[in-house]
């Protein structure tokens, strides 16, 4: 009798702690959705933003890392342009569903559909979904693993496709402030590091924006 009644309150306690484990589980992961829509808030823009970046892809085929830099423009609802500066200039954009691409100086241009198993969409995607503060993009292309560290917040990103592939995104910022870092790592172990910085917003942004997206388009 004693010991039935002790391997009752054993399996007691351990309901009671694997109730515990669970609730602490959903807890985490409401708290972790809920800084994710209130992250997406804080980027959230009605205007047309402008941003800098630097670029430096580790390639395993070379020697030294490839730099680049340029500008990335946005304009809600859904529009963004990546305009690369160095080492040569090259324009590629994101709208709606449909992807751009331009070479001016070899006058080569390229239009495609998003696609969630692509990872040349992935790779893009994540740009726009930042940009644009565009929530229901970020959940539909990836899985994300969101976490808050004392100064800066950390967003891991990988493909609901291809989950195990090993691609993975890491996006980082200062704590309730816009991303500033995006780290992409490819399969083959290739890496781009993306470096933000914003420039400026509103209606001379949107100028600019504006006449790169008729380049771009060729319209």
């Amino acid at each position: 009798m004693i010991r039935l009644i002790a391997k009752c309150k054993t399996l007691l306690l351990t309901a009671v702690q694997n109730g515990l484990l669970l609730m602490v589980f959903f807890i985490n992961n409401a708290d972790a959705e809920d800084s994710i829509d209130a992250l997406m808030q804080t980027m959230k823009s009605n205007v047309a933003v402008k941003m800098a970046y630097q670029e430096i892809r580790t390639l395993e085929l070379m020697d030294k890392p490839w730099h680049g830099s340029g500008y990335m423009y946005s304009m809600p609802p859904d529009l963004m342009i990546r305009e690369q500066l160095k080492p040569k200039r090259l324009l590629m954009a994101v709208k709606a569903d449909k992807m751009y691409y331009f070479d001016p100086d070899n006058h080569i241009r390229h239009e495609g559909e998003m696609d969630d198993g692509s990872p040349l969409s992935l790779n893009v995607a994540v740009f726009k979904a930042l940009m644009n503060a565009d929530n229901e993009l970020l959940r539909d292309m990836y899985l994300i693993d969101f976490s808050s560290q004392p100064k800066r917040w950390i967003m891991s990103l990988k493909s609901k496709q291809q989950s195990d592939s090993g691609f993975n995104i890491v996006v980082s910022g200062l704590s309730d402030q816009q991303v500033d870092t995006i780290i992409i790592k490819q399969p083959d172990g290739d890496q781009s590091e993306f470096i933000l910085e914003q420039q400026g917003t509103g209606n001379e942004v949107k100028t600019t924006l504006l006449k790169l997206e008729q380049e771009l388009t060729g319209e």
